[in-house]
């Protein structure tokens, strides 16, 4: 098959920014949710912003999938092409996830006072290397890696089958659902999240957009003739973001008396159609007259891997100062905490990008800005 030459995709990175904003929506409330009376008002809001965010991995992951097809779908398979794929995997996912898995095993350790001997410890890092353990987000790096192991095979089968092109979707939704229940029943792995099977929607939804993404994006560019469709699509969303906070409201206030399916429902649908509304909502973003905005998500989506990898850190130094108090004052510290990591995580990754060499070694593939070569600026379709 020859070849197709594939533009680049700033709805990419506008995408990324608005996963990487649920991201930040998750594990800035957090400690609201903990610290907040449930009869309180402020409790609606913190556990709103906490389970509506639980966006990031799936959307991430749905990216990263979409990326993945909508660059390689149309190219021919060799040894040499996948020699590439994996040399940029290695350089620029698996190396920087070594060095913060390191970067957090040590500085828990150090908070803990928690340091034996050596051998023990090098045990332990090695343990939580291998699983995705090393720090509660880095589990979405590990499930990555699974994801380009498989990512040949898959590949050959959506070239090789048109079955599985055309129904990528309801395809993703099975194998998904019948991993689900299988480990319910019977494997019971504790840690599932980790587990790539528990994406697989998300990656096939990604796959089916990525090798479908011309007519795709033409039915979206259509959208006076196709409103009624993308209207349903939104309507989805929000009935699914209802329908999760609600349930979540009624687990932490003791209301709940229903399946632990329905949350697995509610977490998966949740993510699927804000997966749809974010894919659309970029595409309208790209044709409107926004060039503050958009060249403010650009840079955000440039260094959208670096600022996910680094952010806990600053989480957890700021939550050291404040973990109660008065009204108004936890609750303006949970403001301040979010604003705080984000611009925090942003200006680190950006200054390494730009002054630190090899700084691939600590946050992947990254573009120049303040310290630019010669060569033209560049962003990454491979940071996550």
């Amino acid at each position: 098959m020859k070849p197709l030459a594939r533009k680049h995709l700033d709805e990419v990175q506008y995408a990324r920014v608005l996963a990487l904003f649920g991201v930040f929506a998750v594990h800035s409330s957090s400690t609201g949710v903990v610290g907040t009376n449930p009869e309180s008002f402020t409790f609606i809001i913190y556990n709103f912003f906490n389970i509506a965010g639980k966006i990031g991995t799936p959307v991430f992951i749905f990216l990263s999938s979409f990326v993945l097809f909508y660059t390689y779908y149309h190219r021919e398979l060799t040894a040499s092409l996948f020699q590439k794929f994996y040399k940029k995997r290695l350089l620029y996912i698996l190396v920087p996830y070594v060095v913060f898995s390191a970067f957090y095993f040590l500085f828990k350790a150090y908070l803990n006072k928690n340091f034996t001997d050596i051998p023990v410890m090098l045990e332990e890092f090695l343990r939580d290397l291998a699983t995705g353990k090393a720090h509660n987000h880095l589990y979405f790096v590990f499930v990555s890696v699974q994801f380009y192991l498989m990512f040949p095979i898959l590949l050959y089968l959506f070239k090789k089958f048109a079955f599985i092109r055309r129904y990528a979707i309801p395809i993703g939704f099975i194998i998904q659902w019948a991993w689900v229940l299988l480990n319910s029943a019977y494997l019971q792995v504790p840690a599932k999240g980790s587990v790539a099977l528990t994406y697989f929607m998300f990656y096939f939804f990604g796959a089916f957009l990525g090798v479908y993404y011309e007519k795709v994006a033409a039915w979206i560019g259509n959208w006076r003739k196709v409103w009624p469709a993308i209207a349903l699509i939104v309507a989805g969303y929000f009935y699914m973001i209802y329908f999760y906070v609600s349930v979540y409201y009624d687990i932490r206030t003791g209301q709940w008396s229903g399946n632990s399916k329905w949350i697995e429902f509610g977490w998966s649908m949740h993510a699927l159609f804000a997966a749809a509304v974010i894919f659309i909502f970029v595409h309208f973003l790209e044709t409107w007259n926004l060039p503050r905005i958009k060249k403010f998500m650009l840079e955000i989506g440039a260094v959208s891997f670096g600022m996910y990898l680094i952010h806990p850190f600053f989480l957890m130094i700021l939550r050291m100062y404040v973990s109660g108090g008065e009204p108004l004052i936890f609750h303006s510290w949970q403001l301040i905490t979010l604003l705080v990591t984000f611009f925090s995580s942003w200006l680190i990754v950006r200054l390494f990008y730009d002054f630190v060499p090899n700084s691939w070694i600590f946050f992947g593939q990254g573009n120049r800005v303040f310290n630019k070569s010669k060569k033209a600026k560049k962003t990454t379709e491979a940071n996550i």
